[in-house]
């Protein structure tokens, strides 16, 4: 017989939390398909009392807990969905390979239009009836409504779990999408195919918008103007984010605290900077918020956008610099500048050396 783990804190100082009653709805979840919940509980060492109704449901839980439970209930159930959300399970590592699939993607427009693709190539090979539907509805005034790829998969019956799965099934993707973009995408509605229930408060919570039930689709509605926005990300971004998967997307509401807007504003910009630098108009309409909030953001931060693109360039002229390869004047090419004489008066600004002390000071 193997030794049941000591019971393990399940909240620890100084990191991401989650409520406790996420973590009951997971194993809820795993008792639905059969489970025993105290069986679970003991193996992984968490508190014996976590499921007792005297316990706050609002006491915090360390994320890498919640990540512990999702990822042994997941392998445990088979089902990345946990048993909740689809008719037929979800093979673990559908997610992992929906993000590969669209990683490349320009735009998140095209990232939606391929993530529905997988979809229905998934269903084809389960078996699955094919949905005859479009995923991006336009709507007026510029909105678009985003149906969910697996609507009609949602459990028939208005139960806890049928809630759960529909508020689990939109929350990972708006926040994926989200992440995919850089910025949290705020939403104008939300529509629910199921009727509403007594207490819809969990739901307001998760999306903080007005919730449209007894809807024909699930799905959500956003500003169009984000389906142009660029995918920020690439492989080894995505591979750091899948680590934490179940944290950022099932829980962590604050999307964009996984990069600060420092990040987000380096990766519109690029590693070309011989082209303009954009504006902070242009910046702010790439990232999704207005110029003011743009400058709030970056003030909470103690830096300004002129700030931003000095160190910005100051970075890359370094690190051109350290390329004995390189002629100055073509470093200088390199970074944007029309004279070299203006490179050597921004780059004196900078570090308080010319290029030329700057390059000769590494190899004193």
């Amino acid at each position: 017989m193997s030794a049941v783990a000591e019971p393990m804190p399940i909240a620890v100082d100084g990191t991401d939390t989650v409520p406790l009653k996420y973590l009951r709805t997971l194993l809820r979840a795993a008792g639905e398909q059969g489970y025993d919940t105290d069986t679970i509980i003991s193996r992984l060492g968490l508190p014996p009392t976590l499921m007792e109704a005297t316990s706050d449901a609002n006491t915090p839980v360390a994320a890498a807990t919640y990540n512990r439970v999702y990822t042994h209930l997941m392998s445990l159930l088979q089902d990345e969905s946990l048993g909740i959300s689809m008719r037929q399970p979800t093979p673990s590592g559908s997610f992992r390979m929906l993000a590969l699939y669209v990683i490349h993607c320009g735009t998140l427009e095209n990232a939606f239009l391929r993530a529905d693709e997988f979809q229905t190539f998934c269903r084809q090979l389960a078996g699955l009836p094919a949905v005859n539907r479009e995923p991006l509805r336009y709507l007026e005034d510029g909105r678009v409504l985003h149906i969910m790829p697996d609507a009609s998969e949602f459990a028939a019956q208005n139960t806890e779990l049928a809630w759960y799965s529909i508020a689990h099934t939109m929350a990972v993707w708006r926040r994926f999408s989200s992440w995919l973009i850089g910025t949290s995408i705020d939403l104008h509605e939300v529509h629910i195919q199921l009727p509403e229930p007594a207490d819809p408060g969990y739901l307001a919570r998760i999306f903080d918008c007005p919730l449209l039930f007894d809807s024909e689709h699930n799905g959500f509605v956003f500003d169009a103007s984000y389906l142009q926005a660029p995918l920020m990300h690439d492989e080894e971004s995505l591979k750091a984010f899948l680590r934490n998967a179940p944290f950022h997307l099932l829980a962590n509401s604050e999307v964009e605290s996984d990069e600060g807007i420092v990040a987000q504003m380096r990766r519109v910009v690029g590693i070309d900077l011989s082209r303009d630098f954009p504006s902070v108009v242009d910046m702010a309409e790439r990232l999704h918020m207005s110029v003011r909030t743009l400058r709030r953001r970056l003030n909470e931060v103690g830096t300004t956008y002129q700030e931003f693109k000095d160190r910005t360039r100051c970075d890359a002229a370094t690190r051109l610099l350290n390329r004995p390869e390189l002629k100055i004047n073509a470093v200088a090419v390199l970074l944007g500048f029309d004279e070299p004489s203006a490179f050597h008066r921004s780059f004196k600004k900078w570090t308080g050396l010319t290029p030329g002390e700057y390059r000769q000071s590494l190899y004193t």
